[in-house]
Protein backbone atom coordinates (compact mmCIF):
# COMPACT_ATOMS: atom_id res chain seq x y z
CA UNK A 1 0.00 0.00 0.00
CA UNK A 2 1.24 3.49 -0.90
CA UNK A 3 1.81 5.65 2.20
CA UNK A 4 0.56 9.21 2.56
CA UNK A 5 -0.78 11.37 5.35
CA UNK A 6 -4.40 11.45 4.19
CA UNK A 7 -7.63 9.82 5.23
CA UNK A 8 -9.53 9.18 2.00
CA UNK A 9 -13.28 8.69 1.83
CA UNK A 10 -14.63 7.21 -1.41
CA UNK A 11 -18.30 7.90 -2.22
CA UNK A 12 -20.29 5.89 -4.76
CA UNK A 13 -23.80 7.12 -5.64
CA UNK A 14 -25.79 4.16 -6.90
CA UNK A 15 -29.15 3.22 -8.31
CA UNK A 16 -28.07 -0.38 -7.61
CA UNK A 17 -26.76 -1.23 -11.04
CA UNK A 18 -25.43 -4.76 -11.49
CA UNK A 19 -21.97 -3.28 -12.15
CA UNK A 20 -21.61 -1.96 -8.58
CA UNK A 21 -19.87 -5.13 -7.38
CA UNK A 22 -17.31 -4.90 -10.19
CA UNK A 23 -16.56 -1.35 -9.10
CA UNK A 24 -16.10 -2.43 -5.47
CA UNK A 25 -13.76 -5.26 -6.46
CA UNK A 26 -11.58 -2.82 -8.41
CA UNK A 27 -11.49 -0.43 -5.44
CA UNK A 28 -10.28 -3.20 -3.14
CA UNK A 29 -7.41 -3.84 -5.56
CA UNK A 30 -6.10 -0.25 -5.50
CA UNK A 31 -2.40 0.31 -4.85
CA UNK A 32 -3.63 2.95 -2.41
CA UNK A 33 -7.05 1.73 -1.18
CA UNK A 34 -9.56 4.23 0.22
CA UNK A 35 -9.79 4.39 4.01
CA UNK A 36 -13.56 4.13 3.82
CA UNK A 37 -16.08 3.40 1.07
CA UNK A 38 -19.55 4.91 1.34
CA UNK A 39 -22.20 3.53 -1.00
CA UNK A 40 -25.20 5.83 -1.26
CA UNK A 41 -28.32 4.16 -2.60
CA UNK A 42 -30.77 6.42 -4.41
CA UNK A 43 -33.78 4.23 -5.29
CA UNK A 44 -36.15 7.19 -5.56
CA UNK A 45 -33.84 9.02 -7.98
CA UNK A 46 -33.23 12.15 -5.94
CA UNK A 47 -30.12 12.70 -8.04
CA UNK A 48 -26.36 12.40 -7.88
CA UNK A 49 -26.00 15.76 -6.10
CA UNK A 50 -28.15 14.54 -3.21
CA UNK A 51 -26.16 11.29 -2.97
CA UNK A 52 -22.82 13.10 -3.04
CA UNK A 53 -23.91 15.55 -0.35
CA UNK A 54 -25.21 12.76 1.86
CA UNK A 55 -21.96 10.86 1.37
CA UNK A 56 -19.90 13.90 2.34
CA UNK A 57 -21.93 14.28 5.54
CA UNK A 58 -21.13 10.66 6.45
CA UNK A 59 -17.47 10.80 5.42
CA UNK A 60 -14.53 11.18 7.82
CA UNK A 61 -11.71 11.80 5.33
CA UNK A 62 -9.79 14.98 4.59
CA UNK A 63 -9.91 13.90 0.93
CA UNK A 64 -13.25 13.00 -0.65
CA UNK A 65 -13.18 10.93 -3.84
CA UNK A 66 -16.11 10.07 -6.12
CA UNK A 67 -16.76 7.36 -8.66
CA UNK A 68 -19.96 6.01 -10.24
CA UNK A 69 -21.37 2.53 -9.83
CA UNK A 70 -20.81 1.70 -13.51
CA UNK A 71 -17.11 2.63 -13.54
CA UNK A 72 -14.01 0.46 -13.08
CA UNK A 73 -10.83 2.29 -12.01
CA UNK A 74 -7.33 1.01 -12.85
CA UNK A 75 -5.24 -0.20 -9.87
CA UNK A 76 -3.25 3.06 -9.56
CA UNK A 77 -6.27 5.35 -9.93
CA UNK A 78 -6.58 6.66 -6.39
CA UNK A 79 -2.82 6.77 -5.87
CA UNK A 80 -2.39 9.04 -8.90
CA UNK A 81 -5.24 11.39 -7.94
CA UNK A 82 -3.84 11.80 -4.43
CA UNK A 83 -0.32 12.35 -5.75
CA UNK A 84 -1.54 15.07 -8.13
CA UNK A 85 -3.63 16.93 -5.56
CA UNK A 86 -0.59 17.03 -3.26
CA UNK A 87 1.94 17.84 -5.98
CA UNK A 88 0.06 20.93 -7.16
CA UNK A 89 -1.57 21.94 -3.88
CA UNK A 90 -4.86 21.79 -5.74
CA UNK A 91 -8.41 21.88 -4.44
CA UNK A 92 -9.23 18.85 -6.55
CA UNK A 93 -7.96 16.43 -9.17
CA UNK A 94 -9.85 14.47 -11.79
CA UNK A 95 -9.54 12.45 -14.94
CA UNK A 96 -11.47 11.20 -17.98
CA UNK A 97 -13.69 8.23 -18.75
CA UNK A 98 -12.83 5.43 -21.16
CA UNK A 99 -16.08 4.42 -22.81
CA UNK A 100 -16.82 0.76 -23.50
CA UNK A 101 -19.99 1.52 -25.47
CA UNK A 102 -19.10 1.86 -29.16
CA UNK A 103 -21.23 4.93 -29.81
CA UNK A 104 -20.10 6.78 -26.67
CA UNK A 105 -16.46 5.92 -27.39
CA UNK A 106 -16.52 7.50 -30.83
CA UNK A 107 -18.44 10.55 -29.61
CA UNK A 108 -15.84 11.15 -26.89
CA UNK A 109 -13.02 10.68 -29.41
CA UNK A 110 -14.27 13.70 -31.36
CA UNK A 111 -12.81 15.90 -28.59
CA UNK A 112 -10.16 13.84 -26.79
CA UNK A 113 -8.80 15.10 -23.47
CA UNK A 114 -5.16 15.86 -22.79
CA UNK A 115 -2.64 13.07 -22.21
CA UNK A 116 -0.53 15.16 -19.83
CA UNK A 117 -0.97 15.79 -16.12
CA UNK A 118 -1.44 19.53 -15.60
CA UNK A 119 -3.04 22.34 -13.69
CA UNK A 120 -6.42 22.39 -15.37
CA UNK A 121 -7.29 25.68 -17.02
CA UNK A 122 -9.28 24.12 -19.86
CA UNK A 123 -12.07 22.47 -17.89
CA UNK A 124 -10.88 18.87 -18.46
CA UNK A 125 -11.41 17.90 -14.80
CA UNK A 126 -14.93 17.87 -13.43
CA UNK A 127 -16.55 14.53 -14.22
CA UNK A 128 -18.03 13.23 -10.96
CA UNK A 129 -17.20 9.64 -11.88
CA UNK A 130 -13.44 10.28 -11.65
CA UNK A 131 -12.52 12.99 -9.17
CA UNK A 132 -11.19 13.82 -5.71
CA UNK A 133 -11.49 16.99 -3.60
CA UNK A 134 -10.00 18.36 -0.41
CA UNK A 135 -12.70 18.40 2.20
CA UNK A 136 -11.63 21.88 3.28
CA UNK A 137 -12.60 23.25 -0.14
CA UNK A 138 -15.97 21.50 -0.07
CA UNK A 139 -16.60 23.14 3.30
CA UNK A 140 -15.55 26.51 1.88
CA UNK A 141 -18.24 26.25 -0.79
CA UNK A 142 -20.82 25.12 1.77
CA UNK A 143 -20.01 28.13 3.93
CA UNK A 144 -20.09 30.57 1.01
CA UNK A 145 -23.18 29.27 -0.79
CA UNK A 146 -25.16 27.36 1.83
CA UNK A 147 -24.89 24.12 -0.15
CA UNK A 148 -22.26 21.71 -1.44
CA UNK A 149 -23.44 20.04 -4.67
CA UNK A 150 -26.52 21.80 -6.02
CA UNK A 151 -29.45 19.43 -5.50
CA UNK A 152 -31.74 21.56 -7.66
CA UNK A 153 -30.19 19.84 -10.70
CA UNK A 154 -31.84 16.55 -9.61
CA UNK A 155 -31.74 14.28 -12.71
CA UNK A 156 -30.60 16.97 -15.15
CA UNK A 157 -26.86 16.38 -14.79
CA UNK A 158 -24.19 19.13 -14.99
CA UNK A 159 -24.08 19.47 -11.19
CA UNK A 160 -20.43 18.27 -11.23
CA UNK A 161 -19.31 21.02 -13.60
CA UNK A 162 -21.31 23.61 -11.66
CA UNK A 163 -19.49 22.55 -8.49
CA UNK A 164 -16.04 22.99 -10.08
CA UNK A 165 -17.15 26.33 -11.57
CA UNK A 166 -18.00 27.63 -8.09
CA UNK A 167 -14.74 26.22 -6.74
CA UNK A 168 -12.77 28.30 -9.22
CA UNK A 169 -14.58 31.46 -8.09
CA UNK A 170 -13.43 30.79 -4.54
CA UNK A 171 -9.81 30.56 -5.72
CA UNK A 172 -9.53 26.78 -5.95
CA UNK A 173 -7.48 25.17 -8.71
CA UNK A 174 -8.07 21.80 -10.33
CA UNK A 175 -5.52 19.30 -11.62
CA UNK A 176 -6.18 17.09 -14.62
CA UNK A 177 -4.75 13.57 -14.30
CA UNK A 178 -4.83 11.40 -17.46
CA UNK A 179 -5.86 8.24 -15.59
CA UNK A 180 -9.15 7.09 -17.14
CA UNK A 181 -11.73 4.92 -15.44
CA UNK A 182 -13.54 2.39 -17.57
CA UNK A 183 -17.19 3.33 -18.09
CA UNK A 184 -19.46 0.30 -18.48
CA UNK A 185 -22.62 2.10 -19.55
CA UNK A 186 -24.36 0.53 -22.53
CA UNK A 187 -26.69 2.73 -24.54
CA UNK A 188 -29.70 1.72 -26.58
CA UNK A 189 -30.82 4.23 -29.21
CA UNK A 190 -33.78 5.12 -27.00
CA UNK A 191 -31.73 5.63 -23.83
CA UNK A 192 -29.11 7.66 -25.67
CA UNK A 193 -31.67 10.03 -27.20
CA UNK A 194 -33.48 10.47 -23.87
CA UNK A 195 -30.18 11.23 -22.16
CA UNK A 196 -29.26 13.81 -24.80
CA UNK A 197 -32.54 15.67 -24.34
CA UNK A 198 -32.10 15.65 -20.57
CA UNK A 199 -28.49 16.76 -20.91
CA UNK A 200 -29.63 19.73 -22.98
CA UNK A 201 -32.02 20.75 -20.19
CA UNK A 202 -29.24 20.42 -17.62
CA UNK A 203 -26.94 22.66 -19.66
CA UNK A 204 -29.74 25.22 -19.95
CA UNK A 205 -30.29 25.18 -16.17
CA UNK A 206 -26.57 25.74 -15.57
CA UNK A 207 -26.49 28.43 -18.27
CA UNK A 208 -29.30 30.34 -16.56
CA UNK A 209 -27.47 30.16 -13.22
CA UNK A 210 -24.25 31.42 -14.82
CA UNK A 211 -26.01 34.33 -16.54
CA UNK A 212 -27.93 35.43 -13.45
CA UNK A 213 -24.72 35.30 -11.39
CA UNK A 214 -22.88 37.47 -13.98
CA UNK A 215 -19.91 35.11 -13.82
CA UNK A 216 -16.66 36.05 -15.52
CA UNK A 217 -15.30 32.49 -15.49
CA UNK A 218 -16.31 29.96 -18.14
CA UNK A 219 -16.90 26.45 -16.76
CA UNK A 220 -15.06 24.93 -19.72
CA UNK A 221 -14.58 25.53 -23.42
CA UNK A 222 -17.73 24.90 -25.47
CA UNK A 223 -20.18 26.55 -27.82
CA UNK A 224 -22.26 27.71 -24.85
CA UNK A 225 -19.41 28.98 -22.66
CA UNK A 226 -16.99 30.12 -25.35
CA UNK A 227 -13.26 30.36 -24.70
CA UNK A 228 -12.39 29.01 -21.25
CA UNK A 229 -9.74 31.72 -20.82
CA UNK A 230 -12.12 34.60 -21.38
CA UNK A 231 -15.43 35.78 -19.99
CA UNK A 232 -18.20 33.37 -21.04
CA UNK A 233 -19.53 34.26 -24.47
CA UNK A 234 -21.77 31.89 -26.37
CA UNK A 235 -21.10 31.18 -30.06
CA UNK A 236 -24.73 31.08 -31.12
CA UNK A 237 -24.23 30.73 -34.87
CA UNK A 238 -21.85 27.80 -34.42
CA UNK A 239 -24.25 26.27 -31.90
CA UNK A 240 -27.16 26.65 -34.33
CA UNK A 241 -25.18 24.86 -37.03
CA UNK A 242 -24.05 22.07 -34.69
CA UNK A 243 -27.42 21.42 -33.07
CA UNK A 244 -29.88 22.25 -35.84
CA UNK A 245 -28.11 21.31 -39.08
CA UNK A 246 -24.69 19.64 -38.75
CA UNK A 247 -22.27 18.21 -38.01
CA UNK A 248 -21.49 15.91 -40.94
CA UNK A 249 -18.29 14.16 -39.81
CA UNK A 250 -19.51 10.64 -40.52
CA UNK A 251 -15.88 9.55 -41.06
CA UNK A 252 -15.40 9.68 -37.27
CA UNK A 253 -17.90 6.85 -36.76
CA UNK A 254 -17.59 3.14 -37.61
CA UNK A 255 -21.00 3.01 -39.28
CA UNK A 256 -23.58 5.35 -40.74
CA UNK A 257 -26.07 4.05 -38.20
CA UNK A 258 -23.86 5.28 -35.35
CA UNK A 259 -23.31 8.62 -37.06
CA UNK A 260 -26.99 9.29 -37.65
CA UNK A 261 -27.82 8.32 -34.08
CA UNK A 262 -25.20 10.80 -32.87
CA UNK A 263 -26.54 13.42 -35.32
CA UNK A 264 -30.11 12.99 -34.04
CA UNK A 265 -28.81 13.15 -30.46
CA UNK A 266 -27.28 16.55 -31.20
CA UNK A 267 -30.67 17.78 -32.37
CA UNK A 268 -32.40 16.49 -29.25
CA UNK A 269 -29.75 18.02 -27.01
CA UNK A 270 -30.30 21.37 -28.71
CA UNK A 271 -34.06 20.97 -28.34
CA UNK A 272 -33.58 20.11 -24.66
CA UNK A 273 -31.50 23.26 -24.21
CA UNK A 274 -34.19 25.46 -25.77
CA UNK A 275 -36.89 23.67 -23.78
CA UNK A 276 -34.90 24.24 -20.59
CA UNK A 277 -34.43 27.94 -21.33
CA UNK A 278 -38.17 28.32 -21.83
CA UNK A 279 -39.49 26.19 -18.97
CA UNK A 280 -36.94 25.75 -16.18
CA UNK A 281 -36.99 28.19 -13.29
CA UNK A 282 -33.85 28.82 -11.25
CA UNK A 283 -34.61 29.34 -7.55
CA UNK A 284 -32.93 32.34 -5.97
CA UNK A 285 -30.94 30.17 -3.56
CA UNK A 286 -29.24 28.49 -6.55
CA UNK A 287 -27.42 31.71 -7.47
CA UNK A 288 -24.19 31.12 -5.53
CA UNK A 289 -22.74 33.77 -3.24
CA UNK A 290 -19.25 32.55 -4.14
CA UNK A 291 -19.88 33.80 -7.68
CA UNK A 292 -21.73 36.96 -6.69
CA UNK A 293 -18.80 37.96 -4.49
CA UNK A 294 -16.31 37.49 -7.33
CA UNK A 295 -14.69 40.74 -8.45
CA UNK A 296 -12.95 39.77 -11.66
CA UNK A 297 -9.52 38.47 -10.59
CA UNK A 298 -9.40 34.98 -12.00
CA UNK A 299 -7.98 32.38 -9.60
Amino acid sequence: MVKDSHCVSLIIPTIERATLEQCLVALRQQTRPPDEIIVLKDPTRRGAAWARNEGIRQAHGDLIAFIDDDCIPPPDWLERLISAIDKYGAAGAGGPLRETDRLLFHIRQRYPSSTEEQIDTAGFAGNGANIIYRRSWIETLAQQDGFMFNEAFKQLGSEDWEFVWRLRHCGGTMTFVPVPVQHLRRETPQSFLRRQFTRGKGIAFFFKIQRRAHSQIAPHQSLVWGDHQAAPRAHWLAALWQKAIGPFDSHNFPSLRDFWLFWLGEKLQGLGFVWGLLTLQVPEHCIPNSVRAYRGNKP
